[in-house]
């Protein structure tokens, strides 16, 4: 139960800040909101971990430090920074597509690393939650004209795709370690790993001059500093958390709420209209939810 109390709330969170960072991406690009938000997390889970007297360097196997570096890398350097891409081309509404493929990868590389299979109720729950996004995401039958004007770029849904499972893989790969290692040891790691990666990526970029320029204080943070303490440090630990607690695919189920959520977050703080469609997923993937926790 724990477990999925952790991977809703992560689910919640990150719906949150995915509303946050929309906005910031009108300023950031790609590669420097990824950078900010990384060093953001890295420096609250640091002070958090001196608060409560957590050892920075614990005496862990070299393997330990090397397979959550490789997680970092994977699930937030490559991940996020797709992410971000798909965001800008795609808008929030079609992204929450495209983050469907985040369950299945979950449960995909679950089943391969982990050997990890579903109960009847989570397959259900999952069938659900799914079948929720993708109802709420539906929109009212366009002109041919339309439809032509607006073409939904390719180059966002692939990696739209490529970042839910470059996600799916970099979290599983580390579930068993995640076990018997502590959270907030584990997402340092993580997040020290990709912004060490970020800045190198940075400094022998082209553009490194923009994208320096961009870190700089602007008005900018008044949307990226509280979208990076939601998403990347609060829903992040919540997230390996969940992980930790769970299965990998039970947590899976549970964190594509996100979707949900930013369909409700949205109508509240965006003005945008709940319609049938959304009203309707809404309860799907409750009941999707509900399936998976108390299945």
């Amino acid at each position: 139960m724990l477990g999925s109390v952790f991977a809703l709330t992560s689910a919640f969170l990150w719906a949150s800040a995915v509303i946050l960072f929309k906005k910031s991406g009108e300023v950031f690009s790609p590669v420097s909101l990824n950078i900010y938000k990384s060093v953001v997390a890295l420096i609250l889970v640091s002070l958090t971990m001196v608060i409560l007297n957590i050892p920075i360097l614990p005496d862990k196997p070299i393997n330990d430090w090397l397979l959550l570096a490789a997680s970092g890398f994977i699930g937030i350097t490559l991940a996020d920074l797709f992410f971000f891409m798909a965001l800008n081309r795609l808008g929030a509404g079609l992204v929450a597509i495209v983050e469907c493929l985040y369950l299945p990868s979950v449960i995909f590389f679950s089943f391969i690393l982990l050997n990890e299979n579903l109960s009847f109720n989570a397959i259900i729950g999952g069938l659900l939650v799914l079948t929720a996004v993708l109802v709420g995401s539906m929109k009212r039958k366009k002109s041919l004209e339309e439809t032509l004007e607006s073409k939904i770029p390719l180059s966002g849904i692939i990696l739209g795709c490529l970042s839910m499972i470059f996600l799916a893989a970099g979290i599983v790969m580390i579930k068993d370690l995640l076990e018997r290692t502590d959270v907030f040891w584990a997402t340092l790691v993580r997040v020290a790993s990709a912004s060490i990666s970020l800045f190198a990526l940075i400094l022998f970029h082209p553009r490194r001059k923009q994208y320096f320029r961009e870190l700089k204080f602007s008005k900018a943070w008044l949307t990226a500093l509280p979208a990076s303490i939601i998403g990347n440090y609060l829903a992040l630990l919540c997230w390996v958390s969940g992980m930790k607690y769970t299965t990998a695919s039970r947590a899976a189920i549970l964190n594509q709420m996100s979707s949900i959520f930013i369909f409700i977050l949205a109508a509240i703080f965006l003005k945008e209209k709940i319609t049938v469609n959304k009203t309707i997923a809404i309860l799907l993937a409750l009941a999707g939810a509900c399936l998976t926790i108390f299945g």
